[in-house]
């Protein structure tokens, strides 16, 4: 179940409409909309709703990059092909017809050998007449789709015969689209001597060069070619809407994992093109533009790649998808079936406390605590249970998902571990530092795994995702275990002469009585303000190793006391409502005694209050 995100969705919905509002208005191309999350975000889930919704009205294509990625030339044109089989499905009035890639294929199919401009070009007339039949024709489309079919979704067995028969749909199709008795490729073939460029080429010379450098294997001739097919694309999308009377929609383009190299070069070729197109018209009014919305997914990387942050009106958009809510969690929650006695909002409540709104673990976690719902108050142990196999735990399925595509090799996650201990990114390059076996750049560099907040606003692991890496690093035995960490950071912050750093660590180490014997010392001197937001700095991290219902310090000592329970409230393990309401009486009743005549103490003794009445 998809929940949240109405911002997004309600974007999608301006770019995909013909008539859009600001800021996607009629007339110009629409920008490339770049769904930015790390793993298990729900990048892919808010594609296969996006699909769901427009399948029916307008053509509509969700293509997995991963499955027609090349590791040997990343070429495109498998995921090219894709989408031209997805838009060619038939829906309501539409009718996508693709001449212009189909002969931009058959030029390729092989590279024209003479070296005389005129012959040459004759063995490319011969090849177009060859084509005009429908079966030799039939049989191209069918080739080129088996590269390409297991990526649209939905995947459908038979792949042979599925290629076939759509293979017959899109030649059929082209066919009857011919205004002249016998069909001929005459009017796709004039395209290619302009190209939407003002180019004035020799039409069958120009599927001459590129049947030639079809065959060419370098990054720079690939482009031309990409450049070109992408052209074509988008110029038979545009025809083929264009026909279609007081139409509402324009087709939409999923493509998931656009992080992979033959995504990229697919959307950097689109953006290219239409900027090329824009460039080489004198009156920007009279720019043809083409009806296609292009969303894609990524874990970061792919708006580091391409062309045009910068302009006045950018020709791509990148969101991130960021966390869930807690109305989100709770309307997810409302989706499943709970005893009556337990109600939505107290397992949502639970929920959300542990996930911080992660939205696979909230997936996972509600499935499985509408299997198990004694469990509501022990969430934390949902994280061992089986995953969606049985080789997996969930916080193994979670932890893996997470770092998909964060770099190479096995190691990924055992480095996120590793640097969980951090608490932001500029503390875990120092941790990288330190390390025998440090963890690569991708891992370090991915805007989209940093997108937490830590201490002064700094770039930190998202809450969920450090608290199933300081899990791990809990019950790791041997290497860099928790106390190896915590005490190299440790040591690392007295150095820097970080003293809230010291604290934390120490903290994590369980050093309590240390740390609050220097609170203490510090309470009448500082800020109320500044004291709290010290305080608040060194309870941030829940110390797995020990046991979160432990009985906090004695009365006399009273800070200590405070530290204990805050960093108990701080913990997503304990989740049971009485224990959690009993922490937030004590922290009201101990920031109320150490108040005296500080408005900052009452007012955080006031949070802890509300929070208690909603529990208790």
């Amino acid at each position: 179940m998809f929940v949240g995100r109405s911002g997004l969705v309600a974007l999608v919905e301006q770019l995909v409409l013909v008539d859009g509002t600001p800021p996607v208005p009629t007339g110009r191309d629409r920008p490339v909309l770049v769904i930015e999350g790390y793993g298990g975000s729900g990048r892919t889930e808010f594609l296969h709703t996006q699909w769901s919704r427009w399948k029916s009205d307008t053509p509509t294509v969700w293509v997995d990059a991963r499955l027609v990625d090349d590791p040997d030339t990343h070429s495109l044109r498998p995921l090219l092909i894709a989408v031209m089989q997805g838009l060619s499905d038939k829906v309501g009035g539409y009718e996508v017809k693709f001449p212009r890639v189909v002969l931009a294929h058959i030029a390729m199919e092989s590279p024209v050998a003479d070296v005389d401009p005129e012959r040459a070009k004759q063995t490319m007339r011969r090849r177009l007449i060859e084509y005009r039949d429908r079966d030799a024709l039939i049989t191209l489309v069918g080739e080129l789709l088996r590269t390409s079919l297991g990526a649209v979704t939905p995947n459908v067995p038979g792949g042979d015969v599925v290629a076939d028969a759509v293979a017959q749909g899109i030649v059929d199709r082209l066919r009857r689209a011919s205004k002249l008795a016998k069909f001929t490729w005459d009017e796709s073939l004039a395209w290619f001597g302009h190209q939407d460029n003002g180019l004035r080429f020799d039409p069958v010379a120009a599927l001459v060069q590129l049947s030639r450098q079809a065959a060419i294997d370098t990054p720079d001739v690939r482009g031309d070619v990409d450049d070109l097919l992408v052209a074509a694309l988008l110029a038979d999308v545009r025809e083929s809407l264009g026909k279609v009377a007081g139409r509402p929609w324009n087709a939409l383009v999923l493509l998931d994992e656009g992080d992979l190299p033959t995504a990229r070069s697919f959307v950097t070729a689109l953006l290219r093109m239409r900027r090329s197109r824009a460039n080489r018209s004198p009156d920007p009014s009279a720019t043809p533009t083409d009806p296609l919305v292009v969303v894609t997914t990524s874990g970061g990387r792919l708006a580091g790649d391409l062309p045009g942050r910068d302009e006045a009106r950018p020709s791509w958009l990148a969101i991130d998808l960021g966390e869930l809510t807690e109305q989100d969690v709770h309307d997810m929650a409302r989706a499943h079936i709970w005893p009556p006695e337990l109600g939505t909002r107290r397992v949502s409540d639970a929920v959300y406390r542990l996930t911080g709104g992660h939205a696979a673990a909230t997936d996972l976690v509600l499935r499985a605590l509408e299997a198990a719902p004694g469990l509501v108050d022990r969430v934390d142990e949902v994280l061992a249970r089986p995953g969606t196999t049985a080789s997996h735990t969930v916080e193994e399925e979670l932890l893996g998902r997470i770092v998909k595509g964060l770099g190479p090799g096995g190691e990924v996650g055992e480095h996120l571990v590793t640097l969980s201990a951090a608490r932001h990114r500029a503390e875990a390059g120092k941790l990288r530092e330190l390390l025998d076996e440090p963890p690569g750049l991708d891992l370090m560099m991915s805007t989209t795994l940093w997108s937490g907040r830590g201490p002064q606003g700094q770039p930190a692991l998202p809450r969920f995702v450090r608290y199933l890496g300081l899990r791990a690093l809990a019950a790791r035995a041997g290497g860099p275990d928790w106390t190896g960490m915590f005490t190299a950071l440790r040591d690392q912050a007295l150095e820097d002469g970080d003293h809230a750093g010291r604290l934390h660590h120490e903290l994590a180490l369980g050093n309590t009585a240390l740390v609050a014997d220097e609170l203490t010392e510090l309470l009448p001197d500082l800020p109320g303000e500044e004291w709290l937001a010290l305080l608040d700095a060194i309870t941030a991290t829940p110390r797995l190793v020990a046991d979160p219902h432990a009985v906090t310090a004695g009365g006399r000592d009273l800070v200590r006391r405070l530290v204990d329970t805050l960093h108990a409230i701080g913990d997503p393990r304990l989740s049971e409502r009485r224990s959690l309401c009993r922490r937030y009486l004590l922290a009201e009743n101990d920031f109320r005694t150490l108040a005296g005549s500080s408005e900052a103490f009452l007012l955080r003794a006031q949070h802890y209050h509300r929070l208690a009445d909603r529990l208790c």
